[in-house]
Protein backbone atom coordinates (compact mmCIF):
# COMPACT_ATOMS: atom_id res chain seq x y z
CA UNK A 1 0.00 0.00 0.00
CA UNK A 2 1.25 3.49 -0.84
CA UNK A 3 1.36 6.25 1.76
CA UNK A 4 -1.17 9.07 1.37
CA UNK A 5 1.13 11.67 2.92
CA UNK A 6 2.11 14.89 1.21
CA UNK A 7 5.45 16.63 1.49
CA UNK A 8 5.19 19.61 3.86
CA UNK A 9 7.05 21.67 1.27
CA UNK A 10 3.87 21.62 -0.84
CA UNK A 11 2.28 24.16 1.50
CA UNK A 12 5.29 26.45 1.08
CA UNK A 13 5.11 26.09 -2.70
CA UNK A 14 1.41 26.95 -2.66
CA UNK A 15 2.03 30.00 -0.48
CA UNK A 16 4.88 31.18 -2.71
CA UNK A 17 2.72 30.73 -5.81
CA UNK A 18 -0.09 32.79 -4.28
CA UNK A 19 2.32 35.48 -3.06
CA UNK A 20 3.95 35.73 -6.49
CA UNK A 21 0.56 36.12 -8.11
CA UNK A 22 -0.36 38.91 -5.68
CA UNK A 23 2.89 40.69 -6.55
CA UNK A 24 2.00 40.26 -10.24
CA UNK A 25 -1.42 41.80 -9.62
CA UNK A 26 0.19 44.73 -7.81
CA UNK A 27 2.68 45.24 -10.64
CA UNK A 28 -0.13 45.21 -13.19
CA UNK A 29 -2.10 47.77 -11.18
CA UNK A 30 0.98 49.98 -10.92
CA UNK A 31 1.67 49.69 -14.65
CA UNK A 32 -1.95 50.38 -15.61
CA UNK A 33 -1.73 54.10 -14.96
CA UNK A 34 1.37 54.73 -17.04
CA UNK A 35 0.39 52.35 -19.83
CA UNK A 36 -3.17 53.54 -20.31
CA UNK A 37 -2.48 57.27 -20.00
CA UNK A 38 -0.17 57.58 -23.01
CA UNK A 39 -0.40 60.87 -24.89
CA UNK A 40 -0.07 61.16 -28.66
CA UNK A 41 3.44 61.98 -29.89
CA UNK A 42 2.08 64.77 -32.05
CA UNK A 43 -1.08 66.65 -32.89
CA UNK A 44 -1.66 64.69 -36.10
CA UNK A 45 -4.25 61.98 -36.72
CA UNK A 46 -1.66 59.20 -37.12
CA UNK A 47 -0.22 59.89 -33.66
CA UNK A 48 -3.72 59.86 -32.18
CA UNK A 49 -4.57 56.56 -33.88
CA UNK A 50 -1.28 55.00 -32.74
CA UNK A 51 -1.94 56.14 -29.17
CA UNK A 52 -5.48 54.74 -29.25
CA UNK A 53 -4.27 51.40 -30.65
CA UNK A 54 -1.48 51.18 -28.05
CA UNK A 55 -3.86 52.05 -25.20
CA UNK A 56 -6.43 49.48 -26.37
CA UNK A 57 -3.80 46.75 -26.71
CA UNK A 58 -2.27 47.66 -23.34
CA UNK A 59 -5.69 47.41 -21.69
CA UNK A 60 -6.21 43.97 -23.21
CA UNK A 61 -2.79 42.79 -22.02
CA UNK A 62 -3.42 44.14 -18.52
CA UNK A 63 -6.76 42.30 -18.39
CA UNK A 64 -5.08 39.09 -19.57
CA UNK A 65 -2.31 39.52 -16.99
CA UNK A 66 -4.87 40.10 -14.24
CA UNK A 67 -6.83 36.97 -15.19
CA UNK A 68 -3.65 34.87 -15.29
CA UNK A 69 -2.38 36.20 -11.95
CA UNK A 70 -5.75 35.57 -10.29
CA UNK A 71 -5.73 32.00 -11.60
CA UNK A 72 -2.19 31.47 -10.26
CA UNK A 73 -3.30 32.87 -6.89
CA UNK A 74 -6.26 30.47 -6.77
CA UNK A 75 -4.01 27.54 -7.73
CA UNK A 76 -1.52 28.45 -4.99
CA UNK A 77 -4.30 28.72 -2.43
CA UNK A 78 -5.67 25.34 -3.55
CA UNK A 79 -2.27 23.65 -3.20
CA UNK A 80 -1.90 25.22 0.24
CA UNK A 81 -5.39 24.06 1.30
CA UNK A 82 -4.73 20.52 0.06
CA UNK A 83 -1.44 20.37 1.97
CA UNK A 84 -3.23 21.61 5.09
CA UNK A 85 -5.95 18.93 4.69
CA UNK A 86 -3.31 16.20 4.38
CA UNK A 87 -1.45 17.53 7.42
CA UNK A 88 -4.67 17.74 9.46
CA UNK A 89 -5.57 14.18 8.46
CA UNK A 90 -2.08 12.93 9.36
CA UNK A 91 -2.37 14.56 12.80
CA UNK A 92 -5.84 13.09 13.37
CA UNK A 93 -4.69 9.59 12.39
CA UNK A 94 -1.59 9.87 14.57
CA UNK A 95 -3.71 10.95 17.53
CA UNK A 96 -6.12 8.06 17.05
CA UNK A 97 -3.22 5.60 16.86
CA UNK A 98 -1.73 7.06 20.02
CA UNK A 99 -5.12 6.76 21.74
CA UNK A 100 -5.39 3.11 20.66
CA UNK A 101 -1.86 2.50 21.91
CA UNK A 102 -2.66 4.01 25.31
CA UNK A 103 -5.83 1.97 25.61
CA UNK A 104 -3.99 -1.20 24.61
CA UNK A 105 -1.22 -0.44 27.07
CA UNK A 106 -3.76 0.13 29.85
CA UNK A 107 -5.50 -3.14 29.03
CA UNK A 108 -2.20 -5.02 29.11
CA UNK A 109 -1.27 -3.42 32.43
CA UNK A 110 -4.48 -4.78 33.97
CA UNK A 111 -3.72 -8.36 32.91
Amino acid sequence: MQSMSIDPVAADIGAQLAEGALRGLQAGATAATSITSVRPAGADEVSTQAMLAFTKHAGQMLALNQAAQEELRRAGEAVNAIARMYADTDVAVARSLIDVGWRSGSALANV
